[in-house]
């Protein structure tokens, strides 16, 4: 039972080695600081999809996870939202050893779960 507990931890501290994994913690850091920045405003998702001229359906992939950012999508909405968008290099030491603090410039979450208010467009209560 520890052999495969070990094995487990072994396969897991792989993934997180990956490109796959550390690209798409990037883009859920992004994603978590966009709601948050949007709920913080009051910022809807056809709001935002104005401001940098798109459409609410490209926003509402944004916020599920479904695309691939560019760059300039994200100063575009960085912009949107009057933040200001700042990438860093960390040595891999600091990712792998701080693995619960924000990692990121762009830090405005509060944790919140999703709700259906941004991807909806409804009022918030």
């Amino acid at each position: 039972m520890k052999s495969r507990l070990t094995a487990l931890k072994a396969k897991a501290e792989q993934a997180r080695q990956s490109h796959a994994y550390r690209a798409e913690g990037a883009s859920i850091r992004f994603t978590e600081d966009l709601v948050t920045a949007m709920k913080s405003t009051c910022l809807t998702r056809s709001a935002l999809a104005d401001k940098i001229g798109s459409s609410p359906a490209y926003i509402t992939k944004i916020l599920k996870g479904e695309t691939n950012f560019t760059l300039d999508s994200m100063v575009k909405i960085a912009n949107a939202l009057n933040r200001e968008l700042t990438i860093n290099l960390q040595p891999l030491a600091t990712l792998v050893s701080s693995h619960s603090t924000p990692r990121s410039k762009v830090s405005y979450r509060d944790k919140a779960p999703l709700s259906s208010s941004v991807l909806n467009d409804k009022p918030r209560d």
